[in-house]
């Protein structure tokens, strides 16, 4: 039915006299971001089995980390902005305990910038929401957009307002520039299957805030708005691939990367049309599985090889073919290129630039792009080819059976992209159109 453009919607009676419901939706926008999350999800909890044998108190750490999981998962399913909010904090609150107890380095300083900096956003998320909620009493996001599309003109700066705060509380999320600073830390020091979660998943959640909050409910204040986002996602862009390019520590690198990435994604949802959204959603999608391979694949050089500076990396590939290959493609594909999932979302972003008349912006994505296959291509070069400096294999079905899928994904999304671009262009086009109303 989703692929049909018709979604499910239910609604139930919470607290009657405070007018608060329980409401569910599974629609063409966020089945695509349900799919990723439980997929992924799914896979790093498997991963986690093998990768975190040693460690203690695991009871506890699969506990958090299926909270975790399901704090995503609500986040992208209710309709009513209070649980969003509850779903929202039900994320964060997990993700610092794992970081700050299972991590690396020093893992209880960095679990608590993370805290701060996303509770931060958090926070102004929620003014963004309850002000909202007290101009249209109502918080239903349907019936809001409804209200929003109806309101007068007079009410357009408070709206614009809200939206400003709901961006700044998801860009915290996405680590767009410069709300990115507690990203590289967080990505790189915490146990790699929650790197995975972090990188490949979480992050999305703030493109889903962005695409349901102000897009789907007050899309005119994205025509306000989009010149600065713009500009910010072109920032992130360049910002993080340059940085990513002069790191030495592999899941560090992968981090960078990551604030590089969303800045393509909220590039194409600031160029509010059919291509950009459409283009950005389902990167959403591409980078999300192609970015969780890589970490896992870092994670297999980490528990097989003990090692994750690529200086002392070397020769690996005759070695660890299945981890070569998976550090490969899922780079070429981030990188954009052909026939990967990742070529054909990056260039309907470009699209989607050149047709709200950012040619220049544009340029500096195509260049933003390249940095992004001179890094990748280092690390590979570096890692699994020149002189062999360590020793390494494969590890076995409890670590290769979550990449294999994420693999075939990567590679099947380039050439079997048309059931899922339906869906997400059904979103897209919804979008699009209550933009231009």
């Amino acid at each position: 039915m989703v692929l049909n453009g018709v979604g499910f919607h239910e609604e139930y009676e919470w607290v009657p006299f405070l007018g608060l419901s329980v409401g569910l939706v599974l629609d063409s926008l966020s089945y695509p971001f349900v799919l990723l999350i439980t997929l992924v999800g799914f896979l790093a909890t498997v991963y986690s089995g093998k990768y975190m044998e040693k460690e203690h108190g695991l009871t506890s750490y699969f506990t958090l980390l299926t909270l975790f999981v399901g704090g995503m998962i609500g986040v992208v399913l209710v309709s009513n902005l209070f649980l969003f909010y509850i779903f929202w904090e039900l994320m964060l609150i997990p993700s610092y305990a794992l970081i700050a107890y299972w991590g690396t380095g020093n893992p209880r300083l960095i679990g608590f910038k993370y805290f701060i900096f996303t509770h931060a956003g958090a926070l102004s998320l929620l003014i963004g929401i309850a002000w909202l909620a007290a101009v249209f009493g109502d918080l239903n996001i349907f019936s809001l957009s409804e209200k929003a599309m109806l309101a007068s003109e007079t009410l357009r700066p408070v709206l614009t307002s809200i939206a400003v705060l709901i961006f700044i509380g998801a860009a915290v999320k996405m680590a767009v520039f410069p709300f990115h600073t507690w990203l590289p830390d967080a990505h790189a020091e915490a146990p790699t299957p929650i790197s995975v979660l972090l990188s490949g998943v979480m992050i999305k959640t703030g493109v889903y805030a962005v695409a349901r909050l102000v897009l789907g409910i007050m899309p005119f204040t994205m025509m306000d708005l989009r010149l600065p986002i713009a500009i910010l996602a072109l920032i992130s862009m360049v910002w993080g691939g340059v940085m990513a390019l002069v790191q030495s520590d592999v899941k560090r690198l992968l981090a960078y990367s990551s604030i590089s990435q969303i800045g393509y994604i909220v590039f194409g949802l600031a160029a509010a049309n059919l291509a950009g959204v459409q283009g950005a959603l389902f990167h959403v999608l591409n980078h999300g599985f192609a970015k969780s391979l890589l970490f896992m694949a870092a994670g297999v050089l980490i528990h097989e090889v003990h090692e994750r500076d690529i200086r002392k990396l070397g020769g690996l590939s005759s070695k660890m073919p299945l981890t070569t290959i998976a550090m490969l493609v899922g780079g070429l594909s981030i990188a954009g290129t052909p026939p990967l999932g990742g070529f054909m979302s990056e260039w309907m972003i470009f699209a989607g630039g050149v047709e709200a008349g950012w040619s220049i912006f544009v340029a500096v994505a195509v260049f933003a792009t390249a940095i992004t296959a001179g890094y990748y291509l280092r690390m590979v070069r570096a890692v699994f080819f020149g002189e062999g400096r360590v020793e390494g294999r494969d590890p076995g079905a409890l670590m290769t059976a979550p990449m294999s899928p994420l693999l075939a994904l990567v590679i099947v999304l380039g050439f079997l992209a048309s059931p899922i671009l339906t869906v997400i262009g059904n979103s897209a086009a919804a979008l699009v159109l209550n933009a231009a109303a």
